[in-house]
């Protein structure tokens, strides 16, 4: 019992460093996988961005720290939201979806006056 309490601080370590290891892993295969997906529709600049920060995410997983794979996990992270604003941007330039546009679904219509429009979520 004795023996479970002292090494209980650095059994708490070292689990938080596997699930932060293990966070930052399933988040560069998603920034990948996101890459690869997209193709040539990520831009240049965004790409590079993306790509650097994988490289700096692998390279803080292959040590301990777990406060640097955090922080390079964080960075990352928002590096992926740029793809996200990029892909966002260039659709909204293109004008898909706009006002009176034709999607899969036909023409878009204007709902009646006095509608407001929301999102909902079930529990």
């Amino acid at each position: 019992m004795r023996e479970a309490e002292r090494h209980a601080e650095e059994d708490r370590r070292k689990r938080e460093e596997i699930e932060t290891r293990n966070a930052a892993d399933s988040l560069v295969y998603q920034a990948e996988k996101s890459l690869r997906d997209l193709g040539e529709r990520v831009p240049g600049d965004v790409r590079s961005d993306v790509e650097g920060k994988i490289a700096a995410l692998k390279s803080a997983m292959q040590g301990t720290d777990t406060s640097a794979m955090r922080r390079a996990s964080a960075e990352l992270q928002r590096s992926l939201s740029r793809i996200g604003e990029s892909m966002y941007g260039a659709r909204a330039g293109a004008g898909v979806g706009g006002e009176g546009s034709q999607g899969p679904q036909g023409p878009t219509q204007q709902p009646p006056e006095g509608t407001v429009e929301g999102e909902f979520r079930e529990v």
